[in-house]
């Protein structure tokens, strides 16, 4: 109950530590933003969407509410899960995340009330980090793809009897399980600095130790919406705008969110995913197994159809299908769950207006929320689509950043 509690509180206050100015040249009210404790999410998130390039991710993301404490992790895994996207993990120390072991049986120090005390690393779905790299002068901006649970501390196992061992002569299971981390999914962006670095061969660069920043409003639960009355939640991903949604889906089939899970045991989920099928360079070869995040989601809608508690359907759009292609993915679908759907086209207003309707085609707004995360032509056109069905009141929620 402890850690839950600091767990909780920690997603209400902004933990103490250093901070990075904000540029001077900023208007007051982009400056107060920077290090404002963090709040539940603006109705959007947006930034400039044009040269997109020539901004740092801190400038560009600097009327965002941010953490003021930095976290030391250390690059522990690298996954290359397509030839344009990466899966890193970044492990966070556990005595970080394990703080009540501490001071376990000890009274909080009242003696010095100005000290902040040490808090562990927390986020809220849809988070991104500001990722600081040696060598490189401007931090990185990445969406987080893991969940806050992942980034807890595994409950300790008991330890196997010395019979157990010699028996088997199986090595002893780690009786703390495996550490708490963060997932970030790198797209390979040579211009973009902290891309390449992290882009590099993975023996030069894993154990590197980096510094970690959460930030970012665009994040699961919706803030001035009533939970109790939603009852219908629709996803809509981009390409590798993707990345803040698949930490929000991932965290609502955990069940970790209990202001939803015990709210509604049968949230209906739409979740509309459009991109271009990965290609290896060179050859041209492509494979639907390839895109970014689509098994995970498809071992999320087994394991809800199995357990009932989310309705979960997904629409999967490849927008670079040839025939050929279009044969070989029909094929490699075809015992998928029926709540699975292959289009060979972009979204287009159709789907989003089924995606929000009930089963009597009905649009009900007090009882829908969507969030959208895209290349900044495709979200602004979703966007404009759902709010005309949908009105604008606090319905619709996107990033839109890169």
């Amino acid at each position: 109950m402890r850690r839950l509690a600091l767990l909780q509180a920690c997603h209400r206050l902004l933990p103490a530590g250093p901070h990075i100015p904000p540029p001077a040249n900023l208007p007051k009210r982009q400056l107060s933003a920077v290090t404002r404790p963090y709040q539940q999410p603006a109705h959007h998130m947006s930034s400039p969407t044009s040269r997109k390039g020539s901004q740092p991710h801190q400038l560009r993301t600097a009327a965002e509410p941010r953490q003021n404490r930095l976290y030391n992790v250390r690059l522990s895994h690298i996954e290359q899960v397509n030839p344009s996207v990466r899966l890193l993990q970044l492990t966070i120390p556990p005595e970080v995340q394990n703080l009540e072991d501490e001071d376990e049986g000890q009274e909080l120090d009242q003696t010095t009330p100005d000290q902040p005390q040490p808090q562990p690393l927390t986020f809220l779905p849809g988070q991104w980090l500001d990722v600081h790299i040696p060598s490189i002068s401007h931090a990185g901006g990445f969406s987080i793809t893991s969940t806050p649970a992942d980034a807890q501390v595994l409950p300790s196992l008991e330890p196997p009897t010395a019979i157990a061992i010699e028996e088997t002569d199986v090595p002893p299971i780690d009786p703390h399980g495996r550490p708490p981390y963060v997932e970030l999914a790198v797209r390979h962006a040579p211009s973009n600095p902290a891309s390449a670095w992290l882009w590099r061969p993975a023996d030069e660069i894993l154990g590197t130790e980096l510094s970690i920043r959460v930030g970012g409003s665009f994040v699961w639960p919706p803030s001035g919406v009533d939970l109790s009355k939603i009852r219908n939640v629709v996803f809509i991903a981009g390409g590798v705008g993707i990345n803040p949604l698949i930490s929000m889906l991932s965290h609502l089939n955990n069940g970790d969110d209990d202001a939803t899970a015990l709210q509604h045991p049968h949230l209906n989920i739409r979740f509309l995913y459009s991109t271009k099928l990965p290609r290896e360079e060179g050859t041209g070869t492509s494979s639907l197994e390839q895109v970014l995040f689509l098994s995970r989601l498809r071992q999320i809608i087994a394991s809800q159809s199995q357990f009932h508690r989310l309705q979960i359907r997904l629409d999967l759009f490849i927008t670079d299908l040839d025939l050929d292609l279009e044969r070989e993915s029909s094929s490699l679908l075809s015992g998928s769950n029926e709540d699975l759907t292959l289009h060979t086209r972009r979204i287009n207003r159709g789907d989003l207006q089924k995606a929000i309707s009930g089963s009597d085609g009905r649009v009900r707004a007090e009882e829908t929320v969507c969030y959208v995360c895209g290349p900044p032509g495709m979200t602004d056109e979703v966007v404009e689509s759902l709010e005309g069905f949908l009105g604008k009141d606090e319905r619709v929620y996107y990033e839109k950043w890169w």
